[in-house]
């Protein structure tokens, strides 16, 4: 009996090795053949579901992506932004800007200080004229990727008013921006927006889990078998979150209806809109930069032969609408339009290189500042007048306290 027992152990064992032996050999040869035949993008995950938001980036994570055309070092601060830490609570002599967007303002492909925002910073702390009036702007990066302005307007209420910012800019993708603002963080329901975050699938309560298994960022970012696994869910979960809002929305938003496209447009005007009375209630001025996609044209150079592409077309209609209630726009689409592609974009990919957010930037810079010479005097007539008052009131006090001596 004992030897029989030996015997089937020994066979159970001998069978759990060749499963594993099977296993690992069918990864190692899955991974052979996606690297050869299908090469993907390498990249550790640097974003997590949010219930409010939807999509936020995590907080003090850091490494590599690298695909085709670059390889990007990403480091997130403690307050889920790619940038250097910031307070809360800025300097009396400081001016802020908040610059919100998708993965063209996080920087998809460039390092942490090549972003636009970055190069905007920069500009801005080298001006000899600013820091002769005793001032100092800041500008910060509040990009996410896989976001639409639906998102970034939940991220501005729950996280960026927090930063006191003078100046918030939105940076805007007509490419994605109006799908992902359809299957964003909120409905349009007669005519008012409604905070109400789409179901989510298994996959990303799944994704929560799989972050906390033992070298698993050092896999994401080398195994391309992973990342066409995690490629596959991410366009699975798209889809389910699509889907979803646009169930939630059907009444209002018939899906057979003609007038879809125009159904898209309102609710992102609508968002914008919204964006613009949050700003001003927080005292801040509010600037949407038109951001062009790659080979993104003015819709006048479009010929008839290749037609003017729906996303352009719903671009022109919104920028019409944000111009007739008096919010500032900065087109970049007729800027970019002179250009040749190559060098502003990557080759393979569809974000900008460098040398496109150096335009970008320079853009912003040059549009922006004469509102900057302005903010600060208004804020040093402002000081002024509160030192003034305090004084006075300093002054009435020692007079009345005299009386009494």
């Amino acid at each position: 009996m004992k030897i029989k027992t030996k015997k089937k152990i020994k066979r159970k064992f001998v069978n759990i090795l060749l499963l594993i032996s099977s296993l690992i050999f069918s990864i190692i040869v899955g991974e052979i053949v996606i690297r050869i035949f299908f090469p993907q993008k390498l990249s550790f995950n640097v974003s997590q579901w949010d219930q409010y938001v939807g999509f936020t980036n995590i907080p003090n994570v850091e490494g590599f992506s690298k695909k085709e055309d670059y390889k990007m070092h990403v480091k997130i601060n403690s307050h889920g932004l790619r940038d250097r830490e910031y307070e809360y609570q800025k300097r009396q002599d400081t001016l802020r800007m908040g610059v919100f967007g998708d993965s063209f303002t996080f920087g998809e492909g460039v390092q942490n200080n090549e972003t636009y925002p970055k190069y905007l910073d920069n500009l801005f702390q080298t001006n000899k004229n600013i820091k002769r009036l005793g001032f100092n702007i800041e500008v910060i990066n509040f990009g996410i990727g896989k976001t639409g302005t639906s998102h970034q307007l939940a991220f501005y209420q729950k996280e960026g008013k927090k930063y006191n910012l003078d100046i918030v800019i939105i940076g805007f993708i007509s490419g994605n921006d109006f799908e992902d603002n359809w299957g964003g963080v909120f409905l349009l329901k007669n005519n008012e927006l409604i905070h109400n975050p789409t179901a989510y699938s298994s996959i990303r309560k799944i994704q929560k889990i799989v972050y906390h298994i033992p070298f698993y960022k050092w896999v994401s970012m080398h195994s391309h078998l992973v990342n066409l696994f995690r490629k596959a869910a991410t366009i699975y979960d798209d889809r389910i979150r699509t889907q979803t809002a646009k169930n939630l929305q059907a009444d209002d938003y018939p899906l057979n209806d003609a007038s879809y496209i125009n159904k898209k447009v309102h609710l992102t005007w609508k968002l914008i809109e919204k964006f613009k009375k949050e700003t001003k209630f927080n005292n801040s001025d509010l600037l949407l930069v038109n951001l062009p996609n790659k080979h993104q044209k003015v819709i006048s150079l479009y010929n008839s032969n290749e037609g003017i592409p729906v996303n352009v077309k719903m671009c022109d209609k919104l920028l019409k609408i944000i111009k007739d209630h008096n919010i500032k726009v900065l087109d970049l689409v007729p800027v970019f339009s002179k250009l040749p592609t190559l060098p502003y974009y990557f080759i393979h990919d569809g974000h900008m290189t460098r040398s496109g957010h150096q335009i970008i930037a320079s853009s912003i810079y040059e549009f922006i500042l004469p509102d900057i010479f302005l903010l600060i005097s208004e804020k040093k007539r402002r000081n002024l007048r509160d030192r003034l008052y305090i004084k006075a009131f300093n002054y009435i006090l020692i007079l009345g306290i005299s009386k009494y001596l």
